[in-house]
């Protein structure tokens, strides 16, 4: 009896000096002796579901799991069916997808156990867009005139792809202001000399026009007051007391300045020149 038990004992520990190494090796976290029927289970990190990518390439990741370990022969991703080169690192499944044309695509990930658990099967779609929005500046337009400072800039946009999203505006060199998913947008009492209207659009992969749509208005200098006409009166007041002798004494000014000018005239009408007659 001892010696049937010794014998039993010494298999089960061969058993297990063989089946340890192997399942650590495996790159599995379970304690030795304990495996499931269960596949691996994986979580989708990048791009989400519905997402759209803005740009010509696309990094794709998933995670996957497993007690039991998983086998790195099992591992593959696809894009609409192309098989994709991969890299297995901390449990994150990675491929690049580059040369993907605009609009949906399916991405598919895979994975088994070591114990040949699976597939566990990972499917999702996306979206590609990397055209910019378009926009137009309806108004102002022509570089006009704004006599009292004010102006309401009006534009469209449109994107084909994904869509607008919002959009910016900015004037001059001022900072960039939100302006939502409105098309117009109101500006008061700006200062005299010309003003720069810019509109960026972005839509929902992430890209906008560059440069951004501008337009282009003029607020007039103020004119200059007009100077106060000079008017000078002067008024002459005599007093009531002035004497009699006074009164006279500018009209006999006036008689002499009357006799002069009428001296002056006969001279200037007298002969000039010739020769005397004889006597």
């Amino acid at each position: 009896m001892r010696r049937g038990c010794a014998v039993l004992c010494g298999l089960a520990l061969l058993v297990t000096a063989v089946w340890m190494p192997a399942a650590w090796a495996s790159g599995g976290s379970a304690v030795p002796g304990v495996a499931d029927a269960n596949p691996p289970e994986g979580t989708i990190r990048y791009p989400d579901p519905g997402d759209w990518i803005g740009q010509p390439y696309v990094y794709l990741s998933v995670t996957f799991t497993d007690p039991d370990g998983i086998s790195r022969s099992s591992l593959s991703m696809s894009v609409d069916g192309m098989s994709l080169t991969t890299s297995w690192t901390n449990f994150v499944l990675s491929a690049v997808a580059q040369g993907l044309a605009e609009g949906p695509h399916t991405a598919e990930a895979r994975a088994s156990d070591e114990l040949g658990n699976g597939p566990t099967v990972l499917t999702w779609s996306f979206s590609l867009d990397t055209t910019p929005p378009e926009v137009d500046i309806t108004s102002p337009a022509g570089n006009p005139e704004l006599p009292d400072g004010s102006v309401t800039l009006t534009w469209t946009g449109t994107d084909a792809g994904s869509g607008i999203d919002r959009y910016e505006v900015r004037l001059d060199s001022g900072p960039a202001i939100d302006a939502g998913n409105v098309t117009t947008f109101r500006f008061h009492a700006l200062a005299p000399g010309i003003h720069y209207f810019d509109v960026r659009a972005y839509d929902d992969a992430g890209n906008y026009n560059y440069p951004s749509t501008m337009a282009v208005a003029t607020v007039p200098l103020e004119p200059p007051s007009p100077p106060s006409p000079l008017n000078t009166t002067v008024n002459v007041s005599l007093p009531s007391d002035v004497p009699s002798w006074a009164v006279a004494l500018i009209a006999l000014s006036a008689v002499e300045l009357v006799a002069i000018a009428g001296l002056g005239l006969r001279t200037l009408r007298g002969p000039r020149g010739g020769t005397r007659p004889s006597e």
